[in-house]
C-alpha cells in the first residue's frame, strides 16, 4: 500500500481544525504486537479492523514506519477510529549513530517514539512510553460522548490521558508544535482511510468505475470512458 506524505514538517496548523469536524484521541498501553492487538480491538467493539498504510518520517529515517488501522462505527455521519502505533523499532543506523562506541555494541533494540518524554521520538510529551494512540473522529453533527465511552472497553489496556488535540496539546510544553503534528495525524490517516475505502469500492466493482460509450443507445455527442460512478448506492452496506 502507498505511505503518506514524507515530509512532516510543512505541516502548519490552521483556525479551522477540528470545525468540520469532532477530533478526540487517548494514548494507550498495551503488551501486543500491532496486529494482534488491532485484533482485540476488533472482537472487543465486533467491528472489521483493516490495515490501512503507514505514517512515516522519511525526514529523520525512511525505515520509520508506524503502522495504521480503522474500525468505522457509522460511516454516514463518517464516526472513524484509527488505530495508530507510538512507537516503532528505530533502524540500526539511527541507534548506532546515537551510541558511545566506547561501551560497545548494542545489547537491545532501541524504539522510536511518536510521542515519549524521553528518548528516541518525534514529540516530547509528558506521558511516557504509551505504544498506541486512539484516533476518533466524527461529523460535526454527530454526537460522539458514546463512543468515546467504547474506547476503555475496546481493548485490554491502560489509558494514559484522553482529549480533544486542542486541549491535550495545550498542557504540553511546546504546544503549537504538539498541534501541528497531532493536525498532520489526523489528515494523514483520514486520507488513507478515504484511500482505502475508494480502492474497496473499486474492487467491489471488478475495478470498473464508469459506463463505457459501448452499453448506451443512440448517443448525440460521444462519452468518456473514465467518468466516475458517484451514486450513494454503491455505498450501500447491504449491496
Amino acid at each position: 500500500m502507498a505511505t503518506r506524505r514524507k515530509n512532516t514538517e510543512s505541516v502548519i496548523s490552521l483556525d479551522s481544525f477540528g470545525s468540520a469536524n469532532n477530533y478526540w484521541l487517548c494514548w494507550v498501553k498495551s503488551p501486543l504486537t500491532h496486529l494482534a492487538f488491532a485484533n482485540q480491538v476488533q472482537k472487543r467493539l465486533k467491528q472489521p479492523c483493516a490495515y490501512i498504510g503507514d505514517i512515516t518520517l522519511d525526514e529523520i529515517h525512511p525505515d520509520l514506519r508506524f503502522p495504521m488501522y480503522f474500525t468505522s462505527f457509522n460511516q454516514e455521519f463518517e464516526i472513524d477510529l484509527v488505530i495508530l502505533a507510538n512507537k516503532t523499532t528505530a533502524p540500526l543506523s539511527l541507534s548506532m549513530g546515537e551510541q558511545n562506541p566506547l561501551l560497545g555494541g548494542l545489547l537491545f533494540e532501541d524504539d522510536y517514539y511518536l510521542f515519549n518524554n524521553q528518548g528516541f521520538t518525534k514529540i516530547l510529551f509528558s506521558y511516557p512510553q504509551a505504544d498506541y494512540l486512539f484516533l476518533l473522529s466524527a461529523d460535526k453533527q454527530a454526537d460522539i460522548e458514546d463512543y468515546i465511552a467504547m474506547l476503555p472497553l475496546a481493548a485490554d489496556h491502560k489509558i494514559l490521558c484522553q482529549n480533544t488535540p486542542q486541549l491535550i496539546a495545550q498542557e504540553q510544553k511546546k504546544s503549537k508544535q504538539v498541534l501541528d503534528f497531532l493536525q498532520y495525524l489526523y489528515y494523514e490517516s483520514e486520507a488513507a482511510v478515504k484511500e482505502y475505502r475508494r480502492k474497496k469500492l473499486f474492487q467491489k466493482l471488478h475495478h470498473k468505475m464508469s459506463v463505457s460509450e459501448a452499453n448506451y443507445g443512440k448517443l448525440k455527442f460521444p462519452m468518456e470512458d473514465n467518468r466516475m460512478i458517484t451514486s450513494d448506492l454503491l455505498r450501500r452496506e447491504d449491496i
